[in-house]
């Protein structure tokens, strides 16, 4: 039988192994070099989506994130997430083969200038993923995999969930129930069993911290949703990862635990508790320590938020303005929280 032959006579076969082996599963090259222990293929990747808003969806950075875990799970890949401002220098990285894939806005114009780059499919929230032509992550690959995604049977909530504001005061004004509370309403109530608070409270904390934003950075470089230090995050989760909104909610829940332990034997109630809680956390629980210190030693009474506030300015270089607006805000937005949560 002459090749020819062969070729006409299982062509059905080998149109189905090659979609076997090249479309299903979603097939990445892979570089032993570029491997981790586990064998599983490393991408790194930069999200550059600062300052965007999204008319569609108000959450564009988280969701991002959360598609790329998923994709990297269908894809079978290990990867890094970070963020970028500049976009033009992170397409330069992508160009020079340092990045496998950037995300940015699909109007961005700094994209014009690498006509060679290959764009993905364009995403719920009108963002663009970026990879190079032969890159270890291709766009192929990248479309399938966001294609059977977009085909699951969560994705509608994907989507539902990243797309309103929920400012809390606003929301409350309407006197009604939301679907969400947040982003991450699965995940707040997981981590608020942990420390035996009302989900609602957590989820007060957060939005007062980094309203929902996985991307949120203070001036002293905080970061998360909880808006911990790097070295608090390492401390209290043991990784630095603070994108991750499971990981930089439990880094924010283990330091809460750690501190509900220090103020419990002070505290009248678990209520008490909480507000002292919650003040140290703003002010750092030194701060906290002192300001009962300093009632003990004068005979005053130290139970209740209100004692503590009555002793702050007595206690020196430590005005405890912002700490008692912390602690105030955190309270009436919990109470907005409890009129719209689901």
């Amino acid at each position: 039988m002459s090749f020819k032959d062969f070729i006409l006579k299982y062509k059905a076969y080998i149109i189905c192994v090659a979609l076997l082996l090249f479309v299903w599963p979603p097939h990445i090259h892979r570089s032993q070099d570029e491997s981790n222990p586990d064998g599983m293929q490393q991408a790194r990747c930069v999200i550059a989506l600062s300052g965007y808003r999204s008319e569609g969806l108000a959450y564009s950075t988280g969701f991002n994130y959360e598609m790329l875990r998923r994709a990297a799970d269908l894809l079978q890949c290990d990867i890094q997430i970070s963020l970028s401002e500049d976009r033009r220098a992170v397409l330069d990285t992508l160009s020079a083969g340092s990045l496998d894939l950037v995300i940015l806005p699909f109007a961005d114009s700094a994209l014009a200038a690498f006509p060679r780059l290959l764009q993905c499919s364009m995403m719920a929230d009108s963002t663009v993923w970026v990879v190079l032509p032969n890159g270890r992550l291709s766009a192929a690959n990248l479309n399938a995999s966001l294609s059977s995604i977009r085909y699951s049977e969560d994705y509608k909530d994907i989507v539902e969930r990243f797309s309103p504001s929920y400012e809390p005061f606003s929301r409350a004004a309407s006197g009604r129930k939301f679907k969400y509370a947040s982003p991450y309403d699965r995940l707040l109530k997981e981590k608020a069993k942990e420390i035996g608070w009302d989900w609602r409270m957590l989820a007060s904390l957060v939005w007062q911290e980094s309203r929902f934003r996985i991307e949120s950075r203070s001036r002293r470089g905080a970061e998360g949703l909880l808006q911990l230090m790097e070295s608090t995050a390492v401390a209290y989760n043991g990784s630095a990862e603070r994108l991750d909104p499971e990981a930089s909610l439990q880094a924010g829940v283990n330091y809460l635990k750690k501190l509900q332990r220090m103020f419990e034997g002070d505290a009248a109630n678990q209520e008490e508790l909480t507000r002292f809680v919650l003040a140290a956390f703003n002010a750092g629980e030194g701060r906290i320590k002192d300001c009962i210190e300093m009632a003990e030693s004068k005979g005053l009474p130290h139970s209740t938020w209100e004692d503590l506030k009555a002793v702050i300015p007595m206690v020196e270089d430590f005005k405890g303005t912002e700490t008692m607006a912390h602690v105030e805000r955190t309270d009436s937005l919990y109470k907005a929280f409890c009129i719209i949560a689901p």
